[in-house]
């Protein structure tokens, strides 16, 4: 076990700069995962309005109350200027003017053009604004079709427009639904920083290993090439389970969550995909480039990987062709798994299982491409030490 015992030396060397990796990650995972959680709570948007009403009716009054519920009401300006720089600068967001003759016009049954607004964004609450107007210009018409005189139109008008409606979101259930989602988030971000930290750790401790005087040394030692291989291996995948564990264990510390039923999933998805990395970085190390190189390799596939694949971009947003050609790609079906896992795709057995499949194959093709690399350098140094 000596080969497994100096390169564990090695990575112990190497091992606060991954430390770095790995807190810097979790500070920016909660926030991450924080902000997007927040994005999907639905929150009312208050407006400044200034009302103006030249009218002064029941109808009027009415259409006021109705304005004025919810948002933030400002007394009328001094001049036409004055409004037009209030909204050009924010600080009111929409203007509503009740001209003369306006409870008239709507007894008359008239529609349109009944008052004087003025905006400049386009927003949501602005429409909504304009909405309840339409609305209570028809529901005022309906209770007149009825028989009800002006005054009375006007107040159950009123009272029908000012009940609030229970709005209950249904994909957060309870609070544990919640947590899970929360966690889904965090998962997803994983595979960045997974390929950070395993090509940046192993590859550097790899090259170190494959030094022609330590492979010399090796060469001329009882030790065979496949246990020399085997305990690299096995010191690889026992960094590789440290960092993953770690991840796991402290991704479940944040958000609260108890891995049970489908959540094992992620914690088995998201190991396939740290071996990937360990993989990758045994392959990319064989062919001992420079730790400027490593440093670009490392920027160029986790970056390059994380952006094609629906890491950094939802999926759900990404173009057909670029999903095509990500398909190639292992963090392609990483991601496919947390998104049927968390429902926004359809879950099915045989998918989780092709996503799962996917990943091991790539495992399995490069553990190959791994072993035929060092097979032919070790045919080239004993070709060289035998000519010599």
């Amino acid at each position: 076990m000596q080969v497994f015992k100096a390169f564990l030396k090695i990575l112990k060397s190497k091992f606060p700069s991954a430390v770095i990796y790995i807190v810097l990650f979790f500070l920016v995972g909660m926030l991450m995962t924080k902000t997007e959680a927040k994005e999907n709570v639905w929150e009312k948007t208050q407006l400044k309005i200034v009302v103006e009403d030249l009218d002064n009716t029941p109808e009027s009054r009415a259409i006021v109350d109705i304005i004025s519920k919810g948002n933030v009401v400002i007394a009328p300006l001094e001049s036409e200027d004055d409004l037009t720089d209030a909204l050009y600068y924010t600080t009111v967001d929409y203007a509503v003017t009740i001209p003369k003759g306006f409870a008239e016009r709507l007894t008359a049954g008239e529609t349109e053009n009944l008052l004087d607004t003025s905006h400049i964004h386009e927003s949501y609450a602005t429409a909504n604004v304009e909405m309840l107007i339409g609305k209570f210009v028809n529901t005022y018409g309906a209770y007149r079709l009825l028989g009800y005189d002006s005054s009375e139109a006007s107040a159950k008008s009123n009272t029908a427009l000012s009940e609030d409606a229970v709005v209950e979101i249904l994909t957060k259930e309870t609070e544990a639904k919640s947590s899970n989602e929360t966690l889904l988030i965090f998962f997803r971000f994983l595979p960045y920083i997974l390929l950070c930290v395993i090509l940046n750790m192993l590859c550097p401790a790899l090259i170190v290993m494959s030094k022609k005087d330590i492979r010399f040394r090796t060469d001329c030692s009882g030790i065979r090439p496949t246990s020399y291989t085997m305990q690299l291996f096995t010191a690889s995948a026992l960094y590789i389970g440290v960092i993953w564990l770690t991840f796991v264990v402290v991704g479940a510390a944040l958000n609260g969550v108890v891995y049970t039923g489908r959540l094992w999933l992620v914690v088995l998805n998201s190991l396939l995909f740290a071996l990937f990395g360990g993989v990758l970085a045994l392959f990319i190390s064989e062919f001992a480039p420079s730790e400027t190189v490593v440093n670009l390799l490392t920027q160029l596939c986790s970056l390059g990987m994380c952006f094609l694949c629906g890491v950094f971009v939802d999926q759900s947003l990404m173009g057909a062709g670029v999903l095509s050609v990500a398909q190639f790609l292992p963090a392609y079906w990483y991601v496919r798994v947390l998104r049927m896992i968390g429902g926004e795709i359809p879950f099915s057995a045989g998918g989780i299982a092709m996503g799962l499949g996917i990943q091991a194959a790539f495992i399995v093709v490069f553990v190959l491409l791994t072993l035929l690399t060092r097979r032919s350098r070790y045919a080239g140094f004993a070709l060289r030490k035998k000519t010599a």
